[in-house]
């Protein structure tokens, strides 16, 4: 079986429709989304539900999980990107 993409967007127009999910299909595995503050500034991709203990896997090195959102975040904003550049051709 080939293995899964290392990150992957979900979502539920039926019962979330204001929401995209990006799962991180390996250890630690999670599912994060875009976030925003009250302001609808300072947005940043962050884990909204663990499958996977995400500290423990990184033995509580907050580096290491930073990383992974910041690679995360890179690859969701090319996604993004991806996507508008799709709907102009």
């Amino acid at each position: 079986m080939a293995q899964l993409p290392k990150f992957m967007i979900a979502d539920d127009p039926v019962t979330d429709p204001d929401n995209e999910y990006i799962i991180h299909t390996h250890q630690p595995r999670f599912v994060a989304k875009r976030v925003e503050d009250e302001d609808g500034e300072n947005a940043h991709i962050d884990i909204v539900e663990e499958i996977d203990d995400v500290d423990a896997f990184f033995k509580n090195d907050p580096a290491k999980k930073e990383e992974l959102l910041e690679e995360l975040e890179t690859w969701y904003y090319d996604y993004m990107d991806w996507l508008e550049s799709d709907e102009d051709e």
